[in-house]
């Protein structure tokens, strides 16, 4: 029996994953993230956020136990960042992680 998991899609940012899930977590406890930043660079201030565009047409980005979950609205969804290319995500749920490397005495998340 093959009991393989299909890969998930998912897009990049920079150091910023957006992974698609199939089932929306329960987000009665969630705290709405009103300014859609998801990320701020530590050495620039650049940020990794949700285009004002996109929170106008209903995309919502919240957090939730510690995690962070982008709900991108019927019309898509945009993240923007000033080094990095805009991404366009289709209408769906997202988990987002920041990205892991590991430096030899441990895993670090990786900083802008």
């Amino acid at each position: 029996m093959n009991t393989a998991e299909t890969p998930r899609p998912f897009w990049r940012q920079g150091d910023i994953y957006f992974v698609q899930l199939n089932q929306e977590p329960d987000f009665a406890h969630a705290s709405v993230l009103k300014n859609g930043v998801i990320a701020r660079g530590e050495q620039t201030g650049h940020m990794h956020r949700v285009s004002p565009a996109s929170l106008a047409a209903g995309s919502v980005l919240v957090t939730l136990a510690g995690s962070m979950y982008l709900r991108a609205a019927e019309a898509g969804t945009t993240i923007v960042h000033d080094e990095h290319g805009a991404i366009d995500l289709p209408p769906g749920l997202y988990a987002i992680a920041n990205q892991r490397e590991f430096d030899g005495l441990g895993w670090r998340t990786v900083l802008d």
